[in-house]
């Protein structure tokens, strides 16, 4: 083996070393959120990762590169669920199908947005990948509604504040809810909202 091989097989070896421990970090910090630590420190994250404190900031500068990271995975779990296709004839089926498709994402999300909600004001990256997510939460929100759905201003604030976070939330966790429960009262106060000629 040349000089010249045996210098790549140890630089990749090193990559792949680095990789493997960003990863665990990752993966600790989004296994202690879930597990309901709303804001893990560094000492946490090393610990459960099993590498050691300097490791993690070698691997990320400081937390916010880490809440970074872990916005990205999330983002990456869900953009299956997300992403996919609305395929119905009439816009009042898609528009069902995207609730459907909101509450099964929320229920992989929440203890996430959770933590974020509280985190949020101390963390730039957090602040700015919230706003991301409820932009293009009504983004795909509008873009299922007929014009003159979309005309009447306080009709989408409504649709919403209906389909948002907060509301799956408060129904999951503050009036505990089971999951089709909640589904079953978001789907309600929606058809209540929309005019009846609009739903046929």
């Amino acid at each position: 083996m040349s000089d010249r091989e045996s210098l790549i097989d140890v630089t990749d070896g090193r990559h792949l070393r680095s990789r493997d421990s960003k990863q665990k970090i990752v993966s600790a910090m989004l296994e202690l959120v879930r597990e309901g630590h709303i804001a893990p420190t560094a000492e946490e994250v090393a610990q459960r990762a099993n590498v050691g404190l300097r490791t993690v900031f070698r691997r990320f500068k400081d937390m916010e590169s880490l809440y970074a990271e872990m916005s990205l995975a999330i983002s990456e779990k869900v953009a299956p669920v997300v992403d996919g296709a609305l395929a119905h004839d009439h816009w009042w089926d898609n528009l069902n199908q995207l609730v459907d498709r909101r509450a099964k994402v929320y229920e992989i999300v929440m203890p996430y947005r959770v933590a974020a909600e509280v985190l949020k004001f101390q963390s730039a990256v957090l602040l700015t990948h919230h706003r991301q997510t409820v932009n293009d939460e009504r983004e795909r929100l509008l873009s299922v509604l007929p014009r003159n759905v979309v005309k009447d201003q306080p009709l989408i604030e409504a649709l919403e504040a209906t389909l948002s976070f907060d509301m799956w939330n408060q129904l999951r966790n503050d009036q505990r809810l089971t999951e089709i429960e909640a589904g079953d009262v978001v789907k309600r106060i929606v058809t209540s909202l929309l005019p009846q000629n609009s739903q046929k």
